[in-house]
């Protein structure tokens, strides 16, 4: 029986728990249910091309109340103020407003969800998963005319209620297991990979022979935690080594607390390393050293050791 997960995200959801439940579907979807083709979709300015007038069409199937409506059209109908000029879109949903998230999922409920498990599932040949998490959102099937199929629908249905396919970012990928050679290392990607919610997603053969997906840390949720890491060292230099310590064990158990997942140990490591290099080389800066000599920053380490990675969300066994 094919199934459908979709992940509604609101101002007070825990989005990690969230997070974790839409990564855990698609690995299911393509371990237990066959995935081999995956659409990776991009809709193009998503909060920016909602149609108002649709989205209170939708809203009215299921808010009943007056008074909330009335609320919601106040949210709708705010002005933007850009450049110190004032507008008012008929498109979109309030830039920054609590409210926008939740009327953006809902308003993606009806225009993809129920229209997928309703009309398109039913009409697949194989098994297939939606995973989406507000407007990101990825579908797993088991074969290519299905995801042929499914994408040229898709497009038709999202330009009816005036969403875009990002032309670029949209695409079909095959992800079929591919063996390699004996002599090659275990460890390296085995099909195309690809991205969702900041992790790579990757066939890998595990010690027990068997073909495993992997989900790794996107080496661009790897950068963007370096640089954030960087500048609060550049802010921080002056504090004392306590204070210091503190925020990037905090910046660092954050990171574990999102991407440490099953399979990705190997890429949490890595972090600790690169944040202790850049720790050494701002303390190099504060004390008008050319570098700090290695003995005495192992002091520091010793004396402030630095956290390291572990695995909080288990679901993969090898």
């Amino acid at each position: 029986m094919n199934t459908t997960f979709t992940t509604v995200l609101t101002v007070s959801d825990p989005v990690a728990v969230l997070t974790r439940q839409a990564l855990r579907s698609v690995w299911k979807g393509i371990m237990y249910r066959g995935g081999q083709w995956v659409l990776d979709v991009d809709v193009r300015k998503y909060f920016d091309s909602i149609d108002q007038a649709k989205l209170r069409e939708l809203l009215a199937r299921r808010v009943t109340d007056g008074v909330v409506r009335r609320l919601i059209d106040k949210w709708l109908k705010a002005g933007v103020l850009d450049n110190g000029q004032l507008s008012y879109p008929e498109f979109g949903t309030p830039q920054g407003g609590v409210i926008s998230p939740c009327l953006a999922n809902v308003f993606l409920h009806y225009v993809l969800d129920e229209w997928f498990a309703a009309q398109v599932q039913p009409r697949l040949r194989g098994p297939s998963t939606l995973v989406r998490f507000a407007d990101d959102f990825v579908v797993i099937l088991a074969h290519k005319d299905d995801a042929e199929r499914v994408l040229r629908v898709l497009e038709k249905r999202l330009g009816k209620y005036g969403l875009e396919l990002h032309p670029d970012k949209t695409q079909m990928i095959d992800f079929r297991f591919k063996p390699q050679s004996d002599h090659d290392d275990h460890q390296e990607p085995l099909a195309t990979t690809f991205n969702f919610l900041g992790f790579t997603h990757v066939w890998v053969t595990s010690e027990k022979g068997r073909a495993m997906v992997r989900q790794l840390t996107a080496k661009d949720r790897v950068a963007r935690t370096l640089k954030a890491i960087r500048r609060v060292r550049r802010s921080m230099r002056t504090r004392p080594l306590r204070d210091q310590h503190q925020r990037l064990c905090r910046m660092l158990k954050g990171h574990y607390a999102y991407f440490g997942i099953s399979g990705n140990y190997e890429r949490l490591a890595t972090l600790p390393h690169q944040v202790a290099r850049i720790w050494r080389k701002w303390l190099s800066r504060r004390s008008n050293e050319r570098s700090m000599p290695r003995v005495a920053f192992t002091k520091i380490l010793n004396l402030f050791p630095l956290p390291q990675p572990r695995i909080v969300h288990r679901y993969a066994k090898p």
